[in-house]
């Protein structure tokens, strides 16, 4: 004699029951939510949450992101465009900013004359970035950094400049 215990088949559940429903809402709302927010830290443009703004290609970093102490932060300017940046409310000299050609040294003797007439960011007007660091404005960040940027278009002049600004924080 043998011991087999009963096959007993499970009840068939609907298809579209309230339960698998409601997983189903559940799930898509996850991922709705995870693209809502991928797509809101990415830079480029427009990138960067609240950050959709005409003249910006992009931003480093985006705001609310977290940088270290030494971070160059600011933004890359559609091409035509200059601007300057403050940094917690500190005015960064242009011979500070990413990019300049500080005179005396051989890149500025190697400049020609409407060159130099530019200022000391004759090729890259458009960038507007600082970086901290021993002897500059700022030498180093620390907790939330403010980031200002003043920005026109060269054609309209300073005159016609425009504000932004947003926040980091140093991890």
């Amino acid at each position: 004699m043998t011991d087999t215990a009963p096959i007993i088949n499970p009840p068939k559940q609907p298809l579209f029951s309230v339960r698998r429903v409601v997983i189903a809402l559940i799930l898509v709302g996850a991922v709705a939510v995870l693209v809502v927010t991928w797509r809101g830290t990415q830079g480029g443009e427009g990138g960067g949450t609240g950050c959709l703004n005409p003249a910006v290609k992009a931003w480093d970093p985006c705001p609310g992101d977290r940088i270290l102490r030494q971070a160059q932060v600011g933004v890359e300017l559609k091409p035509g465009y200059d601007g300057r940046i403050t940094v917690n409310g500190i005015a960064v000299p242009e011979e500070q900013m990413q990019g300049a050609i500080v005179p005396g040294t051989e890149a500025y003797e190697q400049l020609s004359a409407e060159e130099r007439a530019l200022g000391p960011r004759p090729n890259n007007k458009n960038l507007v970035k600082f970086q901290p660091g021993k002897g500059k404005v700022v030498e180093e960040f620390s907790g939330q950094v403010r980031i200002g940027i003043r920005y026109w278009e060269e054609t309209e002049g300073e005159d016609t400049a425009q504000d932004l600004s947003y926040t980091v924080f140093v991890t």
